[in-house]
């Protein structure tokens, strides 16, 4: 897919990135290694999250993947037809929490329950997920117990399971966390030409849109008291966020 100087490569896996002298009068000093060939650049963005280490061995132990695992349920007998949930909902206990967003009026499969999280719910706490890149399969005791979380949650008022079953689909995604809970924005220290916007700690939704707005500005010059005005200061990348390292299962 390209226009206008826009050129999109889709399913095309990036297996390696390389730091080369520039070249002549292009200036490409990276070259980004694909399933399908060389691109080659004078500047890369990795907004590559809990995958980033994998592209440049930098971030192993500092950007980390973990899995989590979603459900979407249909509702009870007893629930409002048509969904009765008028925001999110959050279930925060000692060691985790659950999340839940009921699917809105007149959308597919509307009244539906997605619910997330229950990570410390399989074996020690969860702990295999971390640095696990594999979300073509589910944990099952995750599965167990989210599929069990409406109907305790909701107590009688959930009523009898939807004759097709309670659970329409259950999936996983493969998340970035970093060992100060913060997202890396901005170009990586002593790497000329190298940026990055990732390690959202399950939030991406929220904070990436603003943090590729922000990236984007760095990358043209715009770094100025404006940004600060509103950019946190706290989620650019410097060399002292990057010498903290999660210890143990990183990949």
């Amino acid at each position: 897919m390209s226009g206008g100087g826009f050129n999109l490569q889709t399913h095309t896996a990036v297996t390696g990135l390389k730091r080369k002298k520039p070249s002549g009068e292009s200036g490409f000093c990276w070259e980004v290694q694909t399933q399908r060939g060389v691109v080659k650049a004078r500047r890369v963005v990795l907004a590559t999250n809990g995958y980033t280490a994998a592209v440049w061995p930098r971030f192993q132990g500092v950007v980390v993947p973990l899995r989590g695992q979603v459900t979407a349920q249909r509702p009870g007998k007893a629930m409002p037809a048509g969904g009765c949930l008028p925001t999110t909902y959050s279930f925060i206990y000692e060691r985790g929490y659950e999340y839940m967003v009921a699917r809105p009026q007149g959308s597919r499969f509307a009244g539906d329950i997605v619910m997330g999280g229950g990570l410390v719910r399989a074996p020690d706490d969860g702990l295999m997920e971390f640095g696990t890149t594999d979300d073509s399969v589910v944990n099952e005791d995750i599965s167990e117990y989210l599929r069990e979380t409406t109907g305790r949650y909701f107590g009688p008022d959930w009523g009898e399971d939807h004759p097709e079953g309670r659970v329409r689909s259950e999936w996983t995604g493969i998340m970035g966390f970093s060992p100060d809970g913060l997202p890396f924005v901005g170009e990586v220290p002593g790497e000329n030409g190298l940026w990055a916007s990732c390690s959202f700690q399950g939030h991406g939704m929220v904070l990436c849109w603003m943090c590729a707005k922000a990236l984007v500005d760095m990358m043209e010059g715009r770094d100025d008291e404006e940004l600060g005005e509103w950019f946190p200061d706290v989620f650019r990348i410097t060399e002292e966020r990057l010498a903290k390292r999660f210890q143990g299962r990183l990949y």
